[in-house]
């Protein structure tokens, strides 16, 4: 799964997903989000490459 480039919520546990916090996948034509917590048990954070990977990836977007 692919880590999530824009902040939302997860559909599982209803908390807030920060950029890299999470993955995407598509369902029913849209987007949702589901955290990193909910989807393996593994606990995220702000220095992890995969979190810096996607904040890049957004900011590159709008550049």
């Amino acid at each position: 799964m692919a880590r999530n480039r824009y902040p939302g919520t997860c559909y599982c546990c209803g908390k807030k997903v920060p950029t890299g916090y999470g993955h995407f996948e598509r369902y029913k034509g849209g987007w949702r989000i589901k955290c990193v917590k909910c989807a393996s048990g593994r606990v995220v954070r702000d220095s992890d490459k995969e979190v810096k990977r996607a904040i890049r990836l957004r900011e590159e977007k709008y550049d």
